[in-house]
């Protein structure tokens, strides 16, 4: 096997994808809100569908 020099060892990268822990802990946050969103949109289809609404007075 060759050995490789320290300076080559400093010029190597790695992958081209950047997805980071933090992105997809966002993504995985923004998928949540929109699942409660349909959530209670949903909810309150059904609810005014089958005429169960809370009083306004």
């Amino acid at each position: 096997m060759k050995k490789i020099e320290e300076k080559v060892l400093e010029e190597i990268t790695g992958g081209n994808t950047s997805i980071t822990g933090p992105i997809i802990n966002a993504l995985v946050n923004v998928i949540k809100v929109l699942k409660d969103a349909g959530y209670s949109i949903g909810s309150g289809i059904r609810r005014i569908e089958e005429n169960n609404l809370c009083p306004l007075e």
